[in-house]
């Protein structure tokens, strides 16, 4: 009677067990629903491979069964650090290469893929000020939005930029003048980080990749 009993108990608990793991595989079914959709816009507005945009969703999934925060407008700071280098390689090496023909660099296949490891990603929201004149330069790879660099002066139009400003859009860089300091300038004169001689504005909302100075420093003294 004693054994029969506890047979019982157990075969319950297994049961409950079972609808358990259905509630939770059902839950998180729903989660992925808006979640997925988001990620496919992503995913697909970047080109990404198939098999990274599957890898993309069983990382997003595992996380959302670990009852894990996470933030649909940025996705690629929750992914595994394999996944994010793919991805800025994929986004950013061949932006990179269009702006260094000029220099040393150009051949070095495995520096400019360092220097996409080392991007940092960005989100900024409309009217936001990214960069004052005098702040240390950085290089920004807009993946989505736009922004709009000028200088302050006299003659300002209406929106409280120069007539010399310049809009820079998604698949776009701004700041390369930060790579031409890196391999052009001597060991001496980088001791110090470039600034900015320019504002740097949002006029959208906007993903984007940054290299910081100090960042591009360090790869630099590592590299040679």
């Amino acid at each position: 009677m004693h054994m029969a009993t506890e047979r019982a108990a157990k075969k319950a608990e297994m049961e409950a067990e079972k609808v358990a793991e259905k509630k939770m595989e059902e839950e998180i079914r729903i989660k992925m629903i808006p979640v997925r959709l988001e990620i496919e816009s992503w995913m697909a507005r970047d080109h990404l491979h198939d098999n990274v945009k599957e890898r993309i969703i069983n990382c997003i999934q595992h996380r959302l069964e670990q009852n894990k925060d996470f933030d649909i407008e940025k996705p690629i700071i929750h992914l595994s650090k394999d996944l994010i280098i793919e991805i800025k390689r994929h986004i950013c090496l061949p932006l990179l290469k269009k702006v260094v023909p000029n220099l040393a660099i150009q051949s070095d296949q495995n520096l400019l893929e360092r220097i996409c490891e080392s991007l940092k990603p960005k989100y900024y929201n409309e009217d936001i000020y990214i960069l004052q004149v005098g702040e240390p330069l950085m290089m920004l790879f807009i993946t989505q939005g736009s922004v709009c660099s000028f200088k302050t002066s006299n003659g300002e139009n209406s929106m409280g930029m120069d007539s010399d400003a310049q809009f820079i859009e998604k698949g776009e860089i701004w700041g390369e003048e930060l790579l031409e300091w890196g391999f052009n300038c001597s060991s001496a004169h980088k001791k110090w980080v470039p600034i900015s001689t320019k504002i740097l504005k949002t006029t959208s909302k906007v993903e984007a990749f940054a290299l910081m100075a100090n960042d591009l420093k360090k790869l630099l003294s590592m590299h040679t």
